[in-house]
């Protein structure tokens, strides 16, 4: 392209050189990037696959968290129903006496 054409192209002329060269700008950065991108989407992938497993892991964990409150939950309601009745007979006790 001859510069002494420059003047006669104008602001449209000189927006289509702009967007030209951002274009080829674009292409050359994305080419480059292709590799750098696929190494991050493996190293991604992996550790997605990691995450899974801890998440398994602390499913089963909380699931048997969750079973041993309910024990827990269930002796206190048993220790509660003994004491209770404790106090019935203490007070039958008493009021027979």
């Amino acid at each position: 392209m001859d510069p002494s054409l420059l003047p006669q192209l104008g602001v449209a002329g000189a927006l289509v050189i702009v967007v030209g060269y951002l274009l080829h700008a674009n292409h050359r950065l994305m080419t480059t990037n292709r590799s750098d991108r696929a190494d991050y989407l493996k190293a991604l992938a992996a550790r997605e696959a990691a995450h899974a497993a801890e998440l398994t892991a602390l499913r089963a964990r909380f699931a048997e968290v969750e079973k041993r409150l309910g024990e827990v939950e269930d002796e206190l309601d048993r220790e509660r129903d003994r004491r209770r009745a404790a106090e019935d007979i203490a007070a039958a006790v008493r009021r027979h006496t």
